[in-house]
C-alpha cells in the first residue's frame, strides 16, 4: 500500500511539473492567461484594503493614492525571452494576447481608468474615437515598474523593458504615455472584454487605456520594438503610474476650435476658441505665434480647423497647408468641424489626379461656372473592368450631369450600385470658386462618402 501511495505521489508530482512547464512555456498564439501569484496578489490586496481611505482608493489589483498622485497596479510577466517583438507593454486579464505583451495586469482596464481619474486626470480619446482623429489625445503619464518577487528591487522606467531600433526618437521616451482612457459605453468599460484588452499599447490601438504619443501603425512595431530582457514567467510586478503635469499645474491637452475668415483686404481673421471661450483672435501670423507660445508653455494644442465657406478654394488651400505643415510639430490636427472638412482634404497629392493606378477609383464631383454664370455640376464614376488581359483594369469614366444637389445621393447610389464599397470622394472645382460651390454636395454625401479630397481646377 505504501509503495502504491508513493507511486501515486510521484505520478502526481510529475503531472504538476508537466502542467507547470506547459503554463510556463512561451506564448506564441492567442491563449487564455491564468493568474500565477494568487496568494501574493491576495496579500497585496489585504495590505492595501487595510490602508484604504478617502485618499487611498482600492480596486482589485490597483490602488490610487490621491495625496501622492500615483496609481499602483499589479501585473505578471509573460515570460518571453529578450528580443521578442512586443505590441503591448500591458494587457488586461481577459486578453488572449499575452503572446504579444510583456505582462498581464491583475486589474481590469476599467478599474485602472477609475484609479487614474480619481487623481483628477480626465480621459482623453484614442485614435479613431471620433471622426478624423489620427493622434491619441490625453494627459501624459510616467510609468515605472519594480519586481515584487526580488527583494529590494528599485523602481525603474517601464520603457527600459523595450529596445527601440530608433533610440533618438523612441516611441516610449521621457514624454511618457497618453491617457486615452479606453472605450466606454456609459459606465461600462468595453476595453475590459474587447480583445486585445490593451492597457499600454505600443501602437495606436483604438481601445487602449494608454497609448504612445505618436502616430504609429501596428505594422510599424515589427522589426523596431523588442523586449530588452527576459522576465521569468509569472514574475510579479508592481507598476507605478503618475501624471506628468506641466510646471504651472494646467492640463497638457489644449483642445482648440480654430475658425478662419477671409477679410476684404485679403487677410485672414483667425479665432481660437477652447472650452466655449475665445482665447485668441487676430490675423494668421499673430495667431500662429500665439499657438507657438502655448506649446512653449507646456500646452499640447489639438486643433479642429474650420474655414469659412465664402473663402475661395485657392485661399482655403493656402490656410490649410499651413496647419497641415504644423501637424505633429507645433500642433495636432484633431477631427473635422460639423458639416466641414478635415484640413488635409485641401492638400491631396497631385498624382492622385491620374486615374491609372488609383485603387479603388473614387467618386468624382466636378463643378464649374457655365457661360451664363450658373454652376454646372456632374458626377463621374469610373468603371473598372478586371476581365481584360494584364494586371490593370480597363477604366471607363461615366459622366452624369445634374442640376440640383438633392439629386446627388440617388445618383451616387445608382452609378455605384448596391455592392459598391467606395467611401472616397474627389472634388474638382475652379481655384477662384468659394467653398460654398461644392460643400452642399459634400455634406449631403458625408455619411456615404466621408473621405474627401479637393482639387483646384480640372
Amino acid at each position: 500500500m505504501k509503495a502504491l501511495n508513493k507511486s501515486v505521489f510521484v505520478m502526481g508530482l510529475c503531472g504538476l511539473m508537466l502542467a507547470g512547464g506547459l503554463r510556463g512555456s512561451e506564448f506564441t498564439s492567442p491563449a487564455e492567461w491564468r493568474m500565477v501569484n494568487t496568494n501574493a496578489v491576495n496579500q497585496w490586496m489585504v495590505e492595501r484594503q487595510a490602508q484604504a481611505s478617502t485618499s487611498l482608493l482600492v480596486w482589485r489589483g490597483v490602488a490610487a493614492d490621491v495625496a501622492k498622485q500615483e496609481v499602483r497596479l499589479l501585473a505578471e510577466a509573460v515570460g518571453h525571452r529578450s528580443g521578442i517583438t512586443a505590441e503591448f507593454l500591458l494587457v488586461g486579464p481577459n486578453s488572449d494576447r499575452a503572446y504579444e505583451a510583456a505582462a498581464v495586469t491583475v486589474a481590469q482596464p476599467g478599474d485602472i481608468v477609475r484609479a487614474v481619474e480619481s487623481l483628477g486626470v480626465k480621459r482623453g480619446g484614442s485614435v479613431g474615437s471620433r471622426s478624423f482623429r489620427f493622434w491619441p489625445v490625453g494627459e501624459r503619464m510616467s510609468v515605472c515598474v519594480r519586481r515584487i518577487d526580488v527583494e529590494g528591487d528599485a523602481e525603474r522606467p517601464m520603457r527600459s523593458l523595450i529596445n527601440d531600433q530608433e533610440p533618438d526618437e523612441p516611441l516610449l521616451g521621457e514624454g511618457g504615455v497618453v491617457f486615452t482612457g479606453g472605450v466606454w459605453d456609459g459606465d461600462v468599460c468595453l476595453t475590459d472584454a474587447q480583445i486585445p484588452c490593451s492597457i499600454i499599447s505600443l501602437y495606436n490601438e483604438k481601445g487602449t487605456i494608454f497609448d504612445v504619443p505618436f502616430k504609429v501603425g501596428q505594422g510599424e512595431v515589427y522589426g523596431r520594438l523588442a523586449l530588452a530582457e527576459t522576465l521569468p514567467y509569472g514574475a510579479l510586478l508592481e507598476v507605478v503610474i503618475k501624471p506628468l503635469t506641466p510646471a504651472d499645474g494646467q492640463p497638457l491637452v489644449l483642445p482648440l476650435s480654430i475658425d478662419v475668415v477671409l477679410q476684404e483686404g485679403g487677410d485672414f481673421t483667425v479665432t481660437c476658441s477652447g472650452d466655449g471661450k475665445v482665447l485668441k483672435k487676430g490675423d494668421l501670423p499673430d495667431s500662429l505665434l500665439w499657438l507657438k507660445a502655448q506649446q512653449g508653455a507646456g500646452r499640447e494644442p489639438f486643433v479642429t480647423l474650420s474655414i469659412d465657406e465664402a473663402t475661395p478654394l485657392k485661399k482655403a488651400v493656402e490656410v490649410a497647408s499651413v496647419f497641415v505643415m504644423l501637424d505633429g510639430v507645433g500642433l495636432k490636427l484633431d477631427g473635422k468641424p460639423e458639416g466641414g472638412l478635415y484640413a488635409r482634404a485641401f492638400t491631396p497629392m497631385e498624382k492622385w489626379r491620374e486615374r491609372e493606378g488609383r485603387v479603388p477609383q473614387p467618386y468624382e464631383l466636378h463643378v464649374r461656372r457655365g457661360e451664363g454664370g450658373g454652376l454646372e455640376k456632374k458626377l463621374v464614376f469610373v468603371e473598372e473592368d478586371w476581365t481584360v488581359p494584364g494586371l490593370d483594369p480597363a477604366l471607363t469614366p461615366r459622366e452624369h450631369p445634374f442640376s440640383e444637389w438633392a439629386e446627388l445621393p440617388e445618383l451616387v447610389a445608382k452609378t455605384g450600385g448596391p455592392e459598391c464599397k467606395v467611401r472616397m470622394l474627389f472634388v474638382y472645382a475652379p481655384a477662384d470658386e468659394p467653398l460654398s460651390a461644392f460643400m452642399p454636395g459634400v455634406r449631403l454625401m458625408a455619411e456615404r462618402l466621408p473621405l474627401v479630397y479637393v482639387f483646384s481646377g480640372e
